[in-house]
């Protein structure tokens, strides 16, 4: 399951946010809301496009940038007033690297689709970037450049989703690269641009099942299409009435090999999404994104009801004068973590969850927790309770590494000892089975 970055993102601007850019850049509450809402995913793609040596060099000047930041007032972080940011402002530095040579374009061009004056778009994106990096490093704590790339990389789609309508798809890069669909990926309604065509077209709606493949291009490409293809020039088109079209980067895409699926009880372990798309309805579960303050004054994003809401909410009760057997039947589930398949192997995307956690042990030192781990009644039963068990203690390796894996009283895998659903209902419902889960203990 992936974290959706650009709720997370999202979830820094509040209403009073809104109203106080509208009123400092004299526009309204709507064009500040629409300029966030386009700022945002671009932001996120034109860093998802940065790979190794690149973004880490990036996120390197950012961590420089950001140390002891407040991410809870994004609208800190500002350029002075001025049509283009001077050379060594952190927006400057964070546009110059996203947009290459077409940075000079991008803010008159964008501004221009967005209603908007250069002055206004600049400070839009001042303080849509202490929002995406927030996202991106649990308030400026996790700056591993292998999982953030994984982060963008799984976000991708999200990214894509989120921009305008009618903003076009590369929009702000010099050297555009689509991404590389695998042969039965699903395609899903998005606007795209067709290369054969150089215009832009709108997918037909496809039912979420449908495996549809694209097209390639026609063989008899002019000479300027195919070296375009190859990634040797600049790619401008002028759109009929509108603006100029900028480019967009496009990154890697998300085509990371998948391992075959041999048992259903080793899927990932998660309890809100569906994790067999051929045999069950895909459903987009919206969340509601919020921001935990701890003891320690750390704020970490979190969802509403999510294992982070519920645990501080335990920890800030008088759970200390329960007895050891009523805190042994309160657990707390793991939302956000994914295993690969068959294996203890935790995913990079997870990692934003399990640095939360962490940052929950650190906010309250006297609290010790168990971690248990549960599979569904499918397969095997031995194969689960020994899966299931290391699991348990993957996680608990996970906090050794981060320094509060001494917090961990013990470790154990309960197979599917204390699942709810049959091995023959629904995928819907044996996925709530599978989990891995904290109880607090004295």
């Amino acid at each position: 399951m992936e974290n959706n970055l650009i709720e997370l993102a999202r979830s820094y601007f509040t209403e009073h946010s809104y109203s106080t850019l509208a009123s400092q850049e004299n526009i309204s509450q709507e064009q500040a809301k629409r300029g966030i809402d386009a700022v945002i995913p671009s932001l996120f793609l034109g860093l998802q496009r940065k790979s190794g040596h690149g973004l880490g060099s990036l996120l390197d000047t950012l961590k420089s940038s950001f140390s002891g930041f407040d991410f809870s007032d994004v609208l800190r972080f500002s350029p002075p007033v001025q049509d283009v940011p001077q050379q060594g402002d952190t927006t400057r530095t964070v546009l110059s690297s996203l947009f290459g040579n077409s940075f000079d374009q991008v803010i008159p061009n964008t501004a221009n689709f967005l209603g908007l004056n250069t002055n206004s778009l600049i400070r839009l994106f001042s303080a849509g970037i202490p929002a995406v990096i927030g996202a991106l490093t649990s308030n400026g704590t996790r700056w591993d450049t292998t999982s953030i790339e994984a982060d963008l990389n799984n976000n991708r789609t999200n990214f894509l989703k989120a921009l305008p309508v009618g903003l076009p798809l590369n929009i702000l890069g010099d050297e555009p690269r689509g991404p590389v669909l695998a042969e039965d990926e699903v395609v899903t309604r998005e606007t795209i641009v067709d290369p054969a065509r150089d215009v832009l077209v709108e997918d037909p709606i496809i039912p979420a099942t449908a495996n549809v493949r694209r097209e390639d291009p026609p063989a008899a490409l002019p000479p300027a299409d195919e070296e375009r293809r190859k990634g040797a020039g600049l790619w401008w088109i002028l759109i009929p009435i509108i603006l100029l079209l900028l480019w967009f980067f496009f990154g890697k895409g998300c085509n990371r090999e998948e391992p075959p699926v041999t048992d259903a009880h080793v899927d990932s372990l998660i309890t809100d999404s569906v994790v067999n798309e051929d045999t069950v309805p895909t459903t987009e579960i919206v969340r509601e994104s919020i921001m935990v303050t701890l003891p320690n004054d750390t704020v970490i994003n979190a969802y509403k009801g999510g294992i982070e809401d519920q645990l501080v909410q335990f920890l800030n009760s008088d759970y200390k004068n329960l007895s050891d057997e009523e805190l042994k039947d309160r657990w707390f589930d793991f939302d956000n973590l994914n295993f690969a398949t068959g294996t203890a192997n935790i995913l990079p995307e997870s990692q934003v969850q399990l640095d939360n956690l962490v940052a929950i042990l650190n906010a309250f030192p006297d609290a010790k927790v168990k971690v248990g781990g549960y599979t569904d009644k499918t397969g095997d039963e031995a194969i689960n309770k020994k899966l299931s068990n290391d699991r348990a203690i993957a996680v608990k390796n996970a906090f050794d590494a981060q320094g509060v894996g001494n917090r961990v009283m013990a470790t154990e895998g309960y197979g599917s000892q204390f699942a709810k659903f049959p091995a023959d209902a629904p995928e819907s419902d044996r996925v709530k089975d599978r989990r891995v889960a904290i109880s607090v203990r004295k």
